[in-house]
């Protein structure tokens, strides 16, 4: 839960970076937002959020083998890999997605001129 609890801050922190208008403060603000963000984020309020959601999905049995599982070289390998594994896939999903996202809009831009053309004018107009 500790590893989660990184992973979430190391993936806000680009997110939340980019959301606030550059400048020296941005810095110092979003290391002291992290600290306290770690502070505050108990792994046991997390463990009791997780709890239902793995018995919803899993029988005793199940984490019994699970835990046979953690307990081996393999198991323990996983354990120690898998939030970055997880964080490398989601961030190399997210630019897939951008990519194709970005292609498909050239894509109906260039096929439909007349709402390129709207999208422009509307770039275009006084922001009110």
């Amino acid at each position: 839960m500790s590893q989660v609890i990184a992973s979430m801050s190391a993936t806000v922190r680009p997110l939340l970076e980019s959301s606030l208008p550059r400048g020296e403060y941005r810095t110092q603000l979003l290391d002291l937002f992290f600290e306290r963000f770690q502070t505050k984020m108990r792994v046991d309020k997390l463990l009791d959020l997780a709890i239902p959601i793995y018995d919803k999905y899993f029988s005793l049995e199940d984490i019994e083998g699970l835990t046979k599982f953690y307990e081996t070289p393999l198991g323990k390998k996983a354990i120690s890999v898998l939030p970055q594994v997880v964080l490398e896939t989601q961030a190399a999903g997210k630019k897939y997605g951008e990519e194709v996202g970005r292609q498909s809009m050239m894509d109906v831009l260039e096929e439909h001129p007349d709402l390129k053309k709207s999208l422009e004018d509307a770039g275009a107009a006084p922001k009110n």
